[in-house]
């Protein structure tokens, strides 16, 4: 990725970068715009041939040079493959600009190289889906009036009449973009391949820092935030923006569009009907799943690469099954059960669970969890279930039960009790979006387990971000047959114990009784 050439001191800064995320929502990354380095596109299958040299080289030692001279490479689309965006801090334009452009509002990330506000215009950083380029692009030229002295200052404003600014909505026919715009501070997008948008405004408002949990304003002592006089002269405004919103998707090809606006302030939110959107993906095996992805929950933001991660998920869940029924002896390998850690929104459980017996999907967060849930059950998911806990405090009996394990742990890797769990399988499948974190995890494994498979995908295409994904299985032992690992996890197992101690109560007892009958003598 090349710089611009007021960008040369940047590599002398780019090792530290990584330790300190920055507030462009690109880990470690300088952020894209007309401060930062300029999207190449001309250049990218040769950035993606660097970035797969990069990927062997954090994973030699970890995986046999076979394996790394095989890995698939799934490319990127090179423009429009960005379905999230943001957040973006606001910027009023120059008086120049807004008067021979009429331009109301910027989008800007900070640069930490630079020290200064990189302004973003989906024209020159062409990452982004069509849906959210459109709607940047009309952002930036509706009426939204931002309050200057809040940006400055953040003042707090305790005496604004929001009655009147409703009313004056009636009236006048920009009002609406004055309330919008009053203490406006970033703006997000998440759009989906269908077309859908949600588009989130974030807000600062000085009354409701020190507000309490559960304490109202004295607009709110009456009612809600939904039905106070701020709450309905946002949505009021709101609305006349996802009109505006709209007519802009709709001129890139996209017939009536699903487009949603969310509004945030400290404990309080407003959205114009939903706060969420609908993907829908279809697979190689014929299946089309559809999923609902929340505001403010992480999903993946890259859904065409996303699509080849399903894809080969799915390809190597069929081997991993039939590998593992094979181990326990099983005719069919629809008795595998799979554990998975991580689970999210249920991406990867729902396109996963038609392949085995039974899945146990563990998620810490409530909102990704009921996102799950709702996935599960909106695609006749019946043979998961959802367990809401640490991945480190999986319970032991669910991880008996499993013959397979599922990771998609953060870029920092598993954690100790993870790992320590991980290793009890004998087999794996892991979803890595650092190939450093990758290989310490292997390394941790040890020789006794083996990667069979190795696949990049191009999820963050001009940067040096990788996502990974490996297929690993415990050795097999010419001297042992027996998986010794996963029975001595079963036999410690509650639903094993009893049985192990009838047995190890019948053993005795015929001991005993050989040894009364003198046929043998036990010192």
């Amino acid at each position: 990725m090349a710089a611009r050439d007021d960008d040369a001191d940047f590599g002398s800064k780019q090792d530290a970068l990584p330790k300190k995320p920055c507030r462009s929502g690109r880990t470690g990354m300088r952020p894209f715009g007309t401060l930062g380095p300029r999207v190449e596109v001309e250049k990218y299958r040769e950035q993606l041939e660097e970035k797969a040299a990069a990927v062997r080289a954090a994973l030699r030692g970890a995986v046999l040079e076979a394996v790394l001279e095989a890995m698939e490479v799934f490319p990127s689309p090179p423009t429009g493959h960005r379905h999230r965006a943001g957040p973006f801090a606001v910027r009023r334009p120059s008086s120049a600009l807004r008067a021979s452009q009429g331009l109301y509002l910027e989008m800007s990330m900070w640069d930490p190289v630079a020290r200064g506000h990189s302004l973003v215009r989906a024209s020159e950083v062409p990452i982004y889906s069509a849906p959210i380029a459109a709607a940047m692009e009309a952002l930036r030229r509706l009426p939204i009036e931002l309050d200057l002295e809040l940006l400055d200052e953040d003042e707090p404003d305790e005496d604004h009449d929001w009655e009147k600014a409703g009313a004056d909505q009636d009236s006048a026919p920009n009002a609406w973009g004055q309330v919008i715009g009053r203490g406006l501070r970033t703006i997000q997008f998440h759009s989906t391949l269908s077309g859908e948008l949600m588009v989130c405004l974030t807000y600062s408002d000085e009354r409701l820092r020190t507000l309490k949990r559960g304490e109202k304003l004295p607009g709110e002592d009456s009612s809600s935030w939904e039905t106070s006089a701020q709450g309905v002269a946002w949505t009021s405004a709101a609305r006349e923006v996802r009109q505006a919103l709209s007519t802009a998707v709709a001129a890139v090809g996209f017939s009536q569009p699903e487009i949603d606006v969310v509004g945030r302030w400290r404990r309080r939110r407003l959205c114009v009907d939903r706060d969420y959107v609908v993907e829908r993906i279809a697979l190689a095996d014929g299946r089309e799943l559809e999923y609902r992805q929340p505001e403010g929950q992480f999903s993946n933001p890259n859904v065409p690469c996303e699509v080849h991660c399903l894809d080969w998920l799915c390809r190597e869940a069929q081997l991993l099954q039939q590998e593992a029924a094979c181990s326990l002896g099983s005719s069919s390998s629809s008795s595998v059960r799979l554990l998975e850690l991580h689970c999210g929104g249920g991406n990867n459980t729902v396109a996963l669970a038609p392949y085995f017996e039974e899945v146990y999907a563990v998620e810490i967060n409530r909102s990704l969890a009921d996102a799950c849930e709702h996935n599960l059950a909106a695609n006749h998911i019946r043979n998961v279930r959802l367990l809401r806990a640490p991945s480190a405090a999986t319970d032991a009996t669910a991880a008996a039960a499993c013959h397979a394990v599922l990771v998609d742990p953060p870029r920092s890797g598993l954690d100790d009790e993870t790992r320590t769990l991980v290793a009890g399988f004998d087999h794996l499948l892991y979803i890595s979006c650092n190939p450093a974190a990758l290989a310490e995890d292997l390394r941790f494994l040890g020789p006794d387990f083996e990667v069979l498979k190795l696949a990049l995908f191009d999820m963050f295409p001009y940067t040096t971000h990788a996502e990974c994904a490996v297929r690993v299985r415990r050795r097999v032992r010419r001297w042992s047959v027996i998986p010794v690992g996963r029975l001595l996890r079963q036999l410690a197992s509650p639903w094993w114990m009893p049985l192990t101690v009838i047995a190890t109560a019948a053993v005795a007892w015929w001991l005993r009784q050989r040894r009364c009958r003198g046929q043998f003598f036990i010192s």
